[in-house]
């Protein structure tokens, strides 16, 4: 197969299945010589945050000379940013490669067992590992795809487990309390491996408590252990001060916006800190000064123009949305447009008030290219928004009616990814 074909490949799996267990990744991780077994991870869950965070960590471990490798989802311009290693996604030919091998390993599989499947994600988790593996990186860092106890990820002892917060999301999936959510994801705590949390509210928190008082796990929880007490805007950035039981480090430069992402930065200065000091490992300061500075990451409040003034976010939960709309409110002094599409497994109607309300313009828009779009019935309920039929209608009339006004336009990652992909294509 060629890469096209490599990607169709993977993209032809079932998105999930119905049992909640690890029986068919590890099968086919042991066919691939169990590659889990053999590396250094960090483990990272969260409703939220967990993607920045991610990224976050890498780049200061590898501004400290380690080899790090990433895996996260979804990907935002191509496939293969889904894992790479010093931020340097896998090249096409290494892909089809992995494909090739996992294709084989699988059918090989299915001769013993002809009905043997595997999900798209367990097979995308499968190549992460192996190819990790035949790198030989350091450390990779891996970020779960939904939840955490039963996620295809948990399958590895880390070095350092990451929880970043909890909040409600795939309710379906992991349940309607946030006792429930946060069991699923304390699920990647493992016996002695220390845990690194934001500021989870007290149900969470109660979960992790229990949790690492039966593992015997070291719990470094933000706000307590480790803080940011000061923190301004630098440009389309923040300058802060990070701060645990080692002293203060200030004046840190974040390429990235939102109150939010001050714990999400401290979050990966602590996690980088714990696994350094487990691996042995020399960090100094300066290489968490250069790590951070670093950790851009697209659609993110991520500003692609400046004329139009647009920026992209992938708020995708209510918990997000609410995040979103403070930053923005502190960011942008006048109006603003947002133009929103979210998903149908989604709670729509919760994220469409939470921004009609905070906004005087608000668009709602169709995802593109995703089963999961929310159907046309849906929006017709969401009376407030002003309905377009794609993003690309929307931004013309926003550019129509005002082309100073800045423009928001978040909702869902696949709807930051399909706006990046036709403004940016082709721009470095």
């Amino acid at each position: 197969m060629n890469y096209s074909e490599s990607v169709a490949y993977i993209h032809s799996f079932p998105r999930l299945a119905k049992t909640g267990d690890h029986r068919r990744i590890l099968t086919l991780l042991h066919a691939l010589g169990d590659p889990q077994e053999k590396g250094h991870y960090i483990h990272i869950t969260g409703t939220n945050g967990k993607g920045s965070t991610a990224n976050a960590i890498a780049h200061v471990l590898e501004a400290s000379g380690l080899e790090v490798g990433l895996f996260t989802s979804p990907f935002i311009m191509r496939f293969n940013e889904r894992m790479m290693i010093d931020h340097k996604p896998i090249p096409d030919d290494e892909l089809v490669q992995a494909v090739a091998v996992a294709r084989a390993a699988l059918d090989g599989l299915r001769t013993a067992q002809p009905d043997f499947n595997v999900t798209e994600f367990e097979f995308v988790t499968a190549l992460a590992f192996w190819y990790f593996r035949q790198r030989r990186v350091d450390v990779a860092v891996i970020e779960v795809g939904i939840g955490g106890d039963t996620d295809s990820t948990n399958v590895i002892t880390p070095v350092v487990s990451v929880l970043t917060e909890v909040a409600l999301d795939h309710q379906k999936l992991l349940g309607n309390t946030i006792t429930a959510i946060a069991t699923h994801k304390a699920g990647i705590i493992k016996p002695g491996v220390p845990v690194v949390t934001g500021d989870l509210v007290p149900d969470a928190a109660a979960v992790v408590a229990a949790k690492t008082q039966s593992t015997g796990s070291q719990w470094f929880r933000f706000g307590r252990d480790f803080t940011v007490p000061k923190a301004k805007l630098h440009g389309w950035g923040q300058r802060l001060t990070y701060q645990d039981e080692a002293g203060s480090l200030p004046d840190l430069i974040v390429p990235l916006v939102g109150d939010y992402q001050q714990r999400n930065m401290a979050i990966a200065i602590k996690t980088a800190k714990v696994y350094a000091q487990a691996a042995h490992w020399p960090l100094t300061a300066r290489d968490i000064r250069q790590g951070i500075a670093a950790s851009r990451w697209p659609a993110r409040l991520e500003k692609i123009s400046d004329s139009p003034f647009i920026v992209l976010d992938g708020a995708h939960n209510p918990d997000g949305i609410k995040g979103l709309v403070a930053a923005l409110q502190e960011l942008f002094s006048g109006p603003i447009t947002v133009i929103a599409g979210i998903l149908a497994d989604k709670d729509y109607e919760a994220m469409a008030d939470m921004l009609t309300r905070a906004f005087a313009t608000v668009y709602l828009v169709p995802v593109p290219g995703t089963p999961r779009a929310l159907p046309e019935a849906g929006y017709q309920r969401l009376h407030e928004g002003q309905l377009r039929d794609s993003w690309q209608a929307a931004l013309a009339a926003s550019l129509d009616d005002d082309p100073e006004q800045p423009i928001v336009i978040t909702g869902s990652l696949y709807l930051a990814a399909a706006v990046r992909q036709t403004l940016l294509e082709g721009k470095s």
